[in-house]
């Protein structure tokens, strides 16, 4: 009988044991969240393009020779174009700053900026040029015309509210690689842009 109330005891205590072991493994393998874990997560993303902004355009290029301000007859030369291009937007998320304060996640960042703005070529028609042998037209006068364009692209789309729209997708995006992560959830997400 004493044998067998040692065993019992054993065998309780093994199981108390073995339940407590289980118990602590499980709480070590939960990842705690942390600033710099969510930080390491963010700049995984590295550069976010968060905005793209698709515009179809229609220009006119045309100048002459001038001469002492005065533009010279016969020397008239244009071209009318329609051609296609894209900006896009996004933010270096290496400069992402993250800091937990109770149950909010801070996380700020630099303000979107043009990643890129670039014409399809292929997209490029020219409907009506001039053929004048006193001032041909040269690749060059297309090179700045295009530049000039892209320009004249993005004012417009800025007007049409793009960075705005942008800010709202950074932190759409930034929010949604944070609730990825495990037990976030619990957490409130707040994302701001630096001055």
């Amino acid at each position: 009988m004493k044998n067998f109330k040692k065993i019992v005891f054993i065998l309780i205590f093994i199981l108390i044991a073995f339940i407590g072991g289980m118990f602590f493994a499980n709480k070590q393998t939960e990842p705690e969240i942390t600033s710099t874990l969510i930080q390491n997560r963010i700049e995984q993303a590295s550069d976010l393009v968060t905005t793209k902004y698709h515009y179809t355009k229609v220009g006119k290029f045309e100048n002459s020779l001038n001469l002492n301000g005065w533009s010279i007859p016969l020397t008239n030369k244009y071209f009318i174009l329609t051609f296609e291009g894209e900006i896009q937007l996004g933010t270096d998320l290496s400069k992402a700053n993250v800091e937990i304060d109770d149950s909010t996640i801070h996380v700020t960042v630099d303000k979107p900026a043009v990643i890129s703005n670039s014409i399809d070529e292929s997209s490029i028609e020219v409907y009506d040029e001039t053929k004048n042998i006193f001032n041909p037209i040269s690749v060059s006068d297309y090179k700045a015309f295009a530049l000039e364009q892209k320009d004249k692209a993005l004012s417009e789309a800025k007007e049409k509210g793009l960075m705005k729209t942008a800010q709202e997708n950074t932190k759409k995006s930034i929010k949604e690689i944070v609730s990825i992560i495990p037990d976030t959830d619990e957490y409130t997400i707040e994302v701001t842009f630096k001055e």
